[in-house]
């Protein structure tokens, strides 16, 4: 375990407004810790009721990045594009965005910078089976956009900023709806629950709690490198989501629609350019686990997950059950794409 060193005066969090960033100023304040938020949209109510420190503007301004660093010790940067963005939004936020970041840490002698980045860098570029030279999806351009904002991370480690970068797997908890959204609701409703695939797979997802537990003990180190964070309790997609129907007891089922015809509607969706379903369901398709190592920051952090994947999703319906019509800190809107699902489950009831 690394010795943590003194703990910061002023904590900026890019991206602030948004559910990751919500949670995050939630457990830095919880440590006394000065908690700044840099968003470029209007302070939310929930930060204006923490009494935390808000600043309006878009990490794509570098002299609006510079001003808001100004006294900060640590920055952790999660002001990030979502795959569904336009590709000119993906390329500027990721890449430009980190730039700026990065660029205006060192000149304003920030201590540390931690990068929220994605496992799916991880992935290899997907080639459509019938246009093997087609353009790259808005799911791969997010891919290589992501890519690109760690090594412009690794750039300025170089340069003398202590940069620590942070690839979680999909992450969920009280108020992330996400790619789980439209499946907590039909089990609110009693609905059939369809799962893309034999759901034999194992996908590893995180609590956000846990995720934010994870980068406060970060955060008081110097450590550089990659940390992967994930749940240590990973069943099978159908066992977690079997999980969380039994907590549920709505009298929802799940319903199977075989990968093949789940991988077709898939990329027919690449193919037609529509904002992608998340690495779960594509995952799921194929019947593929996807697992990540957690170990270096267990032995160099000392960190744990409490909750496993049942746990998270469970804790994370709860929250919706209770608030169908509500919106939480930082909740994640339903992706346009999960019409998809919609008709897939009609077909399948």
């Amino acid at each position: 375990m690394l010795k943590a060193i003194v703990s910061p005066r002023r904590l900026l969090i890019t991206g602030g407004a948004g559910f990751l960033g919500a949670h995050l100023a939630n457990r830095f304040q919880g440590e006394g810790i000065q908690v700044r938020l840099l968003d470029p949209v209007g302070c939310p109510d929930w930060a204006r009721e923490a009494g935390i420190e808000y600043v309006v503007g878009d990490t794509r301004d570098p002299a609006a990045v510079v001003a808001a660093l100004e006294g900060v010790d640590v920055v952790v940067h999660a002001a990030f594009a979502s795959p569904r963005q336009s590709r000119e939004v993906i390329q500027s936020v990721n890449v430009d965005g980190t730039r700026n970041v990065c660029a205006g840490a060192l000149a304003r002698e920030t201590r540390r910078c931690i990068l929220i980045s994605s496992t799916i860098v991880s992935k290899p570029r997907r080639i459509h089976p019938v246009f093997q030279n087609s353009p790259l999806t808005r799911l791969d351009l997010y891919r290589a956009s992501r890519l690109e904002a760690e090594a412009i991370g690794a750039e300025y480690e170089s340069r003398g900023l202590a940069v620590a970068i942070v690839r979680p797997k999909t992450f969920v908890g009280p108020g992330r709806l996400s790619a789980f959204a439209i499946i907590f609701e039909w089990i609110r409703l009693g609905r059939p629950v369809p799962v893309l695939g034999s759901g034999r797979n194992r996908y590893q997802l995180l609590d956000v709690r846990d995720l934010a537990e994870g980068i406060l003990l970060l955060e008081a180190t110097d450590v550089g490198g990659v940390f992967f964070f994930g749940a240590r309790d990973v069943r099978t997609v159908r066992e977690d989501l079997q999980a969380l129907l039994d907590h549920a007891r709505t009298g929802a089922r799940l319903r199977f629609v075989p990968g093949r015809i789940a991988g077709l509607a898939l990329r027919g969706m690449e193919l037609a350019n529509m904002a992608p379903l998340s690495e779960w369901h594509y995952m799921c398709a194929r019947g593929e686990d996807s697992v990540v190592d957690i170990s270096r920051a267990e032995r160099e952090l000392d960190w744990r997950p409490e909750r496993g994947n049942a746990k998270a999703l469970v804790d994370a319906y709860e929250w919706y059950a209770a608030h169908p019509t509500t919106t939480a800190p930082g909740a994640s809107p339903l992706p346009f794409a999960h019409r998809v699902l919609r008709a897939l489950n009609g077909v399948f009831r």
